[in-house]
């Protein structure tokens, strides 16, 4: 599991932002996207995929984690597994949603929560 800890973390880092949000949209939907930065426009996902606008420093970083997460759970179990478990409320982040937790870059609690889930282990 470390390894692939690792490779996303390097993936998310190397890749193009409006890469990264071009993928987020598409696995995700622009609206799960658009909760995980808090931005209020509900097109702003869209430019930022298409290149036409740069995120700022904060939203980047959130979206750099929403993808560690989101491919960590997707390639363990699965997109719709992954997609509920990214949007449901979550025993380890004390019922708050993960989208909740990135979008306030909780990294730790996000990541071990997925990690977690993956690795079967109960909810402390």
């Amino acid at each position: 599991m470390r390894s692939d800890v690792e490779t996303v973390f390097a993936d998310a880092t190397r890749l193009e932002i409006a890469d990264l949000v071009r993928l987020l949209n598409e696995s995700l939907g622009s609206v799960v996207v658009q909760a995980m930065t808090g931005t209020k426009d509900r097109g702003q996902p869209a430019r930022w995929a298409r290149g036409e606008a740069e995120p700022r420093l904060r939203t980047t970083n959130q979206l750099r984690l929403g993808y560690r997460v989101w491919r960590l759970l997707e390639q363990a179990e699965g997109r719709d597994i992954a997609l509920a478990w990214i949007m449901g409320s979550n025993p380890r982040l004390d019922e708050q949603t993960p989208v909740t937790a990135i979008r306030e870059l909780r990294s730790a609690d996000v990541v071990g929560a997925a990690l977690a889930f993956i690795d079967g282990s109960p909810a402390a």
